[in-house]
């Protein structure tokens, strides 16, 4: 076998061959120029070294034609077992967490669950006893084409780099971590799995074949192994987004429309198919015009629904800006609990702190929800003071409610906590980074009324937050419909946060933090042009997916924007470190989302929805719908557009006088 010098026991095992799922046996020889000789088939290659990485090159090639052919080529790290895992989108720390197999959407457990934890989430891929250690992934799970591991006990990790796609296909991976054994990552040309996981579910898969093989045409492929050395994981994180930076996209993207255009088309769907005039605001955009099983219409935040008024207060039409108003005065007058946090939910009729369950699980309370609606009631009350505009000291009293019922959860328990009693303030369960929602509006509170006690438990909340989720190279807790899967949304939510808290106090920990945040948001974010089935509504779309966001390790896809904000930390991230890869990641997730809109004559490709509408669901990849496809829903996307041409300029003229466009323009 061949040990690269700089690699410590970086080992290429025996690659394995299978036609028609039958293993053949190679003999081997090894050195930098590689050999693998077996009836009919050879492989051949070299492995180039550089000063901290190697290009593994292979060729496979036969004298006849072989049908249904995969070959798996095994590499073993020598690292411990129990090291940190991340395939981004995918895979974080293993995704090492207790777990509660439901179907979708899962509901919160009674048993066991206080709060300071544990962390549960659903019946996902896993590198865990009860999956014996082992996971496999169709590469295009992958935000960013490498997995990396990361052993912290000796400040060693890899980042290895693989082609998605290729003649043979989708390439698969599997993760191997057994106990008192090296890592062990499995290089799969093509993916040919058992069974595969699908939305909380688990499918048996019976139409993966291999590869065709064609006399004489040899089929090339490259590992990439890049070996980092470095004190933490939030570093070793950090190289991994600078990688995927690297590993960027550069198709052009094509002109799409305006970001007036959108607004006009998003505006209209919403005051037209949303709006409830009896209950004075604008529905929940995920349930599409009404709530059709009666369970709710509205949340004060997560998808939309209560985040809404904020990005519709600035419309250039008077009777949006007006019913944005009448929403968020409807909020505030009627949604306050008994503990100061505004309600969850609204059914149509009432107010409620709790939604839905099923037997044997607590209905949600989800902190997440007045914590985001208090935020933008904040940043509501902001642009009519800038635009002069009158001030319902309802309205301030209502975010002050809010802001005092986090410094009383903080005092009391430390964080905010997943989900809360919102008679009393209580936390039912933690430990999540749901909280850190809390921390943007603290900061936005301590603008706007002064109190240096919100600025102190936004302070302790941001390295509450870092400590225990940024520094362990994950954040979990941020969706509805989740369980307390890691997630790009408590991921962003803790960005903002610690922004917005550096912009307040220059503290330049606080800008250290934010810059591990962003780069573990970042690897979140499809940074590849991914190919999309020929035939499929998302090619005939002509869909660029390069930007879009992956929500959470359960669900799997990507979507339209981030959930539900603009990105604006990013740029202002930027400003204050010249970093341009946050820039340009930003200018990814900015450019995709107007793709996703529903545009004039498109109602019949999108399963009519109406004109405007934005889907969350775009598959990259096997999920609940076939890679290619989008699941027929009116979502918080929506807003999130709203959000971006409300909070960043067209166009953007960075240090370099370059110009950055956020904008695409027909």
């Amino acid at each position: 076998m061949n040990n690269c010098k700089i690699f410590q026991k970086l080992k290429l095992n025996v690659p394995i061959i299978k036609i028609a799922g039958e293993a053949l046996t190679l003999n081997s020889t090894f050195d930098n120029e590689i050999t693998f000789v077996g009836t009919d088939i050879a492989i051949s290659g070299q492995i180039i070294h550089g000063k901290d990485d190697a290009n593994i090159m292979f060729s496979l090639e036969s004298n006849r034609k072989q049908c249904d052919v995969q070959l798996i080529q095994p590499l073993e790290l020598d690292l411990s077992w129990k090291s940190y895992i991340i395939a981004p989108g995918a895979m974080y720390n293993g995704n090492r967490f207790i777990v509660s197999p439901q179907p979708y959407c899962p509901y919160l457990l009674t048993e066991g669950v206080t709060p300071d934890g544990p962390i549960v989430m659903s019946d996902v891929p896993r590198l865990c006893s009860d999956t014996s250690y082992r996971a496999e992934f169709a590469a295009n799970a992958l935000a960013i084409p490498a997995v990396g591991v990361y052993d912290p006990e000796r400040k060693l990790g890899y980042i290895i780099g693989i082609e998605i796609y290729g003649v043979w296909g989708v390439t698969g991976f599997n993760l191997q971590t057994l106990p008192g054994k090296p890592v062990c990552i499995e290089i799969c040309l093509p993916v040919m799995r058992k069974k595969r996981y699908r939305f909380c579910d688990w499918i048996d898969v019976d139409n993966e074949p291999g590869m065709d093989i064609e006399q004489g045409k040899p089929i090339s492929y490259k590992i990439h192994i890049l070996r980092i050395e470095t004190p933490t994981i939030p570093n070793f994180v950090s190289a991994l987004a600078e990688y995927g930076y690297m590993k960027r996209g550069n198709e052009i993207r094509r002109p799409v429309m305006s970001f007036a255009e959108a607004a006009k088309l998003i505006e209209n769907k919403l005051n037209t198919c949303n709006w409830d005039e009896t209950n004075s605001f604008y529905t929940e955009s995920g349930r599409f015009p009404k709530s059709s099983a009666g369970l709710f219409t509205l949340q004060t935040g997560w998808v939309s629904g209560g985040v809404t008024f904020y990005a519709l207060a600035q419309s250039q039409k008077p009777e949006i800006r007006k019913r944005a108003i009448r929403m968020m005065d409807n909020i505030c007058r009627n949604a306050l609990t008994p503990s100061g946090y505004f309600y969850g939910i609204h059914t149509g009729k009432q107010w409620l702190s709790f939604g839905l369950k099923r037997p044997g699980c607590r209905s949600a309370s989800l902190i997440r929800r007045p914590l985001e609606c208090t935020r933008d009631v904040l940043k509501t009350i902001e642009f009519l003071k800038h635009k002069a505009e009158f001030i319902d000291p309802v309205w301030e009293y209502a975010a002050k409610s809010n802001l005092d019922a986090m410094v009383r959860t903080t005092k009391q328990f430390g964080h905010l906590g997943y989900t809360v009693d919102f008679d009393t303030g209580n936390i039912l369960w933690g430990d999540s980074c749901g909280g850190a929602f809390g921390i943007e509006p603290l900061v936005r509170g301590y603008c706007w009324f002064g109190n240096p006690e919100y600025l102190k438990t936004a302070e302790i909340l941001a390295e509450y937050y870092v400590s225990h989720f940024i520094s362990k190279g994950y954040t979990c807790g941020g969706a509805g419909d989740a369980l307390m899967a890691v997630d790009s949304e408590s991921n962003y939510a803790l960005l903002a946060g610690l922004v917005y808290l550096y912009e307040k106090t220059h503290n330049e920990e606080l800008l250290e933090w934010a810059c591990w945040t962003a780069d573990l948001f970042a690897t979140w974010v499809l940074c590849y042009d991914a190919k999309l089935p020929s035939g499929s509504t998302l090619e005939k779309l002509g869909i660029q997916a390069q930007g879009l966001v992956f929500a959470n390790i359960q669900n799997q896809h990507g979507a339209a924007g981030i959930c539900t904000a603009s990105g604006n930390a990013l740029l202002k991230l930027y400003e204050a470190t010249g970093k341009e890869r946050y820039l340009k990641l930003l200018e990814d997730i900015a450019q995709c989302i107007p793709q996703m809109i529903v545009r004039p004559g498109q109602e019949d490709i999108w399963g009519k929805l109406p004109i405007g509408s934005i889907s969350e669901r775009i598959m990259t990849v096997d999920g609940l719908a076939p890679c290619g496809e989008t699941s027929i829903i009116s979502t918080w996307a929506e807003i999130s557009m709203l959000h971006v041409i409300r909070e960043l300029p067209p166009v953007y003229k960075n240090f370099k006088n370059k110009i950055i466009k956020f904008e695409v323009r027909t």
